[in-house]
C-alpha cells in the first residue's frame, strides 16, 4: 500500500504541490526542504495505509479484545467513561490525522452510542466503500441536516464524531493554525455552547508498522467566567487547533497535508511569506 501511496505522489501533481506548500506553511525555516519533501510523500503513503485498515479492518480487529489489544488510550479516558456511564453524549471533535476510521470503529466496538458526520467524496467507488464499511458500525449524518440530527441524538446520549479540520470557506471563522489564519467550521463550537454539550478532541494514532494505535483523547474544559458566545466559541476551537497542531508534529506524515486547509483567506490580509500560493510552480519544486 505504501508503494500505492508513492505512485499517487508521481501523478498527482495539484495534489503534490498542495502537500509541499502546506508544509512549508505549517513548519516553514524549522525543517529543511528535503524533510518537508520527506513528510508529505509519507503523507501520501499513509492515505494508502489507512485505505488498507478499512479494506481490511474486520480481519485486523474482527472483536473488541482484538481492538483493545491493540489500541492504547491516553488522556481524559476515566473522565469520558463516566460520562458515558452516566448516559451523557457530546461531541468528539477530531481530524484527518492519523487512522480516524479505525477511531470509529473501535469506539463502536466499545458499544458506546457513536454517529459521525461526514460529506460525500467526489469518487464513487470510494464514497461506496466507505459508506459500507461505516454503516456496519456506526451511523453517518450527511453535513446537510447534520445539526439538527446531532442535537437529537447527543440528547439521547449518543456521541456525535465531527472532522474540523477542513476549509471552511467564507462561512468559517478564522482561526490560527500553525500560526496561518484557517476558516474554520464552527459547528460543534456553536452547539456545544448552546446546547452546553460536552466536546472531547480525539485521535488514533498509528504506532509502528502493525497496526496498533494510540487513542488520544482530551476533555475541553470551558474558560472560567462569563464571556461574550463569541469569545467562548473562539476559545474552544483555538483549543482544538493548538492541542491537534501538537498531536500533528509528534507524527506529522500522519496529517493529511493534500488537503487545501488555508485556501479561504481574510479579506483584510496583508501579502507575505505565510499566505499560500496552492498551484504555485515555483522554482522549489524538484519534478518527481
Amino acid at each position: 500500500m505504501r508503494l500505492a501511496g508513492r505512485g499517487w505522489w508521481l501523478v498527482a501533481g495539484s495534489r503534490r504541490r498542495t502537500a509541499i506548500e502546506n508544509l512549508r506553511l505549517a513548519f516553514g525555516e524549522t525543517k529543511s526542504e528535503e524533510e518537508r519533501r520527506r513528510i508529505a510523500i509519507a503523507s501520501f503513503e499513509h492515505a494508502f495505509v489507512l485505505l488498507y485498515e478499512v479494506l481490511m479492518r474486520h480481519r485486523l480487529v474482527p472483536t473488541l479484545e482484538a481492538f483493545r489489544e491493540r489500541t492504547r488510550i491516553l488522556g481524559d479516558e476515566a473522565h469520558a467513561r463516566r460520562e458515558i456511564a452516566a448516559g451523557r453524549g457530546g461531541f468528539l471533535l477530531t481530524a484527518h490525522f492519523g487512522s480516524w476510521e479505525t477511531a470509529g470503529a473501535y469506539v463502536s466496538y466499545e458499544r458506546v452510542p457513536f454517529a459521525a458526520v461526514a460529506r460525500s467524496v467526489p469518487n464513487p467507488y470510494v464514497q461506496d466503500l466507505l459508506t459500507g464499511t461505516r454503516s456496519k458500525s456506526f451511523r453517518v449524518f450527511q453535513k446537510i441536516g447534520a445539526v439538527a440530527d446531532s442535537v437529537r441524538v447527543i440528547r439521547e446520549g449518543t456521541w456525535v464524531a465531527v472532522l474540523g479540520d477542513q476549509n471552511a470557506g467564507k462561512h468559517g471563522v478564522f482561526i490560527p493554525f500553525f500560526g496561518v489564519p484557517a476558516a474554520t467550521y464552527p459547528l460543534v463550537a456553536t452547539l456545544a455552547i448552546r446546547h452546553g454539550f460536552n466536546v472531547y478532541f480525539a485521535v488514533a494514532v498509528r504506532r509502528g508498522p502493525r497496526f496498533r494505535y494510540d487513542f488520544v483523547v482530551e476533555r475541553y474544559v470551558p474558560p472560567e467566567g462569563r464571556l461574550e458566545f463569541d469569545q467562548e466559541r473562539a476559545h474552544l476551537l483555538l483549543a482544538y487547533h493548538a492541542w491537534l497542531e501538537a498531536r500533528i508534529r509528534e507524527a506529522p506524515e500522519q496529517y493529511f497535508w493534500m488537503h487545501r486547509r488555508w485556501k479561504t483567506r481574510p479579506k483584510d490580509e496583508v501579502p507575505g511569506p505565510l499566505v499560500p500560493r496552492y498551484d504555485h510552480r515555483g522554482p522549489r519544486e524538484r519534478r518527481p
